[in-house]
């Protein structure tokens, strides 16, 4: 290949990179958000330099004619100008220095001293004295910002970019333009690359990474593989088979060239693992994934779940700052959030900070965050588990505990045993569906329970039978919900009389258990009280399942609830009262006369004494 096709090759890939580079720089300033105008400015000037600069090759290779004298100059003037801008953004942390301050002007005098060096006419670019007062003046200033900077943290970092900086303008000082151009001449047009390369990798280390080097060492490789493909195959098969007339020598080199394509995502895969490995050092995911999950296995809270999380996420993903809240709102400073998937709430979020050296997610970061979140959501619910089935053993117990205190003394006074057992079944399904009705539930069932063993065969009055009909209906309204309507209907003033307790409670199951419980709809259910003809009258109705008197007699002849308040009516009323039922086609009653004025004075002081 010809010498200046070489050094046009050169200036195209040369001008190329620069301008992605310089172009890579002031995307990712501005998407950053922060006001660094210094940054700004490199990154114009760098790209004002690439662009015109291929513009002009194109003009000049391409079109065949000189490009304009004031493009150039422009493109030069702008080069001139990077290393002023290189050094007050090395010294701006020290401005208050009158050194600092007198080198960052000296620095801005002599790029502009040499713009208008390049700018006076004619214009002829590049201009010698121009260059020759920028590379001689930058050489010098190099020392004072070496001085200033030397105790300060990355000082080597600040002086070597004023040092990369002063070499672009130096080898465009030796370069040497002409028809006969070599590509070694070319190349020290793009002396500003590694100026480029030093701060993005100083600063946006993940972005030149993930952005350029990994597609740039792709590229490169598939070049060397087409070349050596080109020169070792192509050349030697052309060279001894006619390409129009032997058919098998055009197969071999589609199939060649197709194989050259194919080679290309192994390509981007290997220099990708390359880039990880060597420059960014980036971890081992797999094995970042099986350390959280094996420091999360022994947390016991989903806060300390949370906290390992977030500790063993900052450092891989180069963030600011990783942590956790309740939610799924993004940080305000414009970071990521990763939401916990848990099976109940509350539901958290880890918070990505904004992360460092250009840092950004791709694929594998994002299927990171994903199964750690995973991993977390898991563990939680685990842990949440874990803690509901203690406190349902616990619960369990207590019932257990209740139920066995309860036992003899509850049959004595007259609890059904269905009733029991529904409670503690509602009890328990509530716990899985709804676990603050079920410990309301256990609370109340746990009052009435205590009090049905505090009375025992003594003497009670109306009103705290009422409140114990109150207790056992509200328990069978969690049961049975909106198929069971109650109402209690006892004047205030009939709440004082004295009677036996546990009374009406059989009275009030029966109607559950016969007529609300066998009717799909459900229905009414009311207790009421009266004086009539000096008895006190108590009565409970219920609208569930129609009854017969048939099936009356049949239940009252079979059953023991009723059997056995009939005998204690009888014992302590004598055998003029007994419960009475009645039954219509819409409604089933129960009644209790209780001769309570003419009895008060004797039989219940006597059954006090007993």
């Amino acid at each position: 290949m010809p010498q200046h096709d070489v050094a046009v090759l050169v200036h195209l890939v040369g001008f190329l990179t620069g301008a992605a580079l310089y172009g890579m720089l002031l995307s990712l300033v501005v998407r950053r958000q922060v006001d660094d105008f210094l940054a700004l400015l490199t990154a114009f000037l760098g790209l004002v330099w690439n662009i015109s600069g291929l513009a002009a090759m194109f003009i000049r290779d391409f079109a065949g004619r000189q490009p304009d004298p004031l493009l150039v100059t422009f493109a030069y003037a702008a080069l001139g100008f990077l290393p002023a801008v290189v050094v007050h953004s090395v010294l701006r942390t020290w401005r208050t220095q009158r050194a600092s301050r007198v080198v960052i002007a000296v620095a801005y005098v002599t790029s502009s001293v040499a713009a208008g060096l390049m700018f006076l006419p004619p214009l002829v670019a590049p201009s010698a004295i121009a260059l020759t007062t920028l590379t001689w003046s930058y050489a010098v200033l190099i020392v004072p910002v070496f001085a200033l900077t030397r105790n300060r943290a990355g000082s080597a970092r600040g002086w070597s970019i004023v040092a990369l900086a002063v070499f672009a303008i130096t080898a465009l000082h030796l370069s040497h333009e002409g028809p006969s151009e070599s590509w070694q001449s070319a190349l020290r047009h793009h002396a500003s690359i590694p100026l480029i390369f030093a701060i993005l990798y100083q600063d946006f280390r993940f972005a030149l990474a993930d952005l350029f080097l990994k597609r740039a060492l792709a590229l490169f490789a598939l070049v060397a593989i087409s070349s050596a493909v080109y020169f070792g195959v192509e050349v030697p098969l052309f060279a001894k088979h006619d390409f129009h007339e032997d058919p098998v020598a055009v197969g071999v080199s589609i199939a060649t060239w197709m194989t050259v394509a194919i080679l290309y995502p192994s390509l981007r895969r290997i220099s990708g693992g390359i880039v990880d490995r060597f420059l960014l050092r980036r971890v081992d995911y797999a094995q970042l994934r099986r350390d959280v999950a094996a420091r999360i296995a022994n947390a016991a809270e989903p806060d300390d779940v949370l906290n390992i999380v977030a500790d063993a996420l900052r450092a891989p993903l180069a963030a600011r700052e990783v942590r956790w809240s309740e939610g799924g709102a993004a940080p305000d400073d414009g970071g990521i959030a990763v939401l916990i998937h848990t099976t109940e709430r509350p539901q958290y979020s880890l918070l990505i900070g904004p992360l460092g050296g250009g840092r950004r997610l791709l694929s594998d970061d994002a299927a990171l965050l994903d199964d750690v979140a995973l991993v977390a959501a898991r563990r939680i619910d685990s842990i949440r588990l874990a803690r509901e089935r203690y406190d349902h053993s616990v619960q369990e117990q207590e019932i257990r505990r209740l139920a066995t205190e309860a036992e003899l003394r509850a049959l004595r006074a007259q609890i059904n045993p269905h009733f029991l057992f529904n409670a503690l079944n509602t009890v328990a399904y509530l716990i899985r569906t709804a676990p603050l009705r079920a410990s309301d539930t256990l609370m109340k069932l746990t009052s009435l329970l205590r009090r049905v063993l505090r009375t025992g065969d003594a003497i009670t009055t109306l009103g705290e039978e009422m409140d114990l009909i109150a207790m056992v209906l509200e328990i069978e309204e969690a049961r049975f919900e909106d198929r069971l309507q109650v109402s209690i209907d006892v004047p205030d003033e009939l709440r004082t009389i004295r009677i036996l307790p546990l009374l009406v409670q059989p009275l009030v199951e029966n109607a559950i258990k016969h007529g609300i419980a066998n009717s799909r709809t459900g229905g009414r259910l009311a207790v009421a009280a009266r004086m009539a003809n000096g008895n006190l009258v108590i009565t409970v109705i219920n609208s569930g399942t129609p009854t017969n008197d048939l099936q009356i007699a049949h239940g009252r002849k079979r059953g023991i609830g009723l059997a056995n308040l009939d005998a204690r009516l009888r014992r302590y009323y004598g055998d003029e009262t007994h419960v009475m039922l009645d039954a219509t086609a819409t409604e089933t009653q129960a009644k209790i006369v209780l001769p309570v004025a003419a009895r008060e004075a004797g039989r219940f002081l006597e059954a006090r004494g007993a």
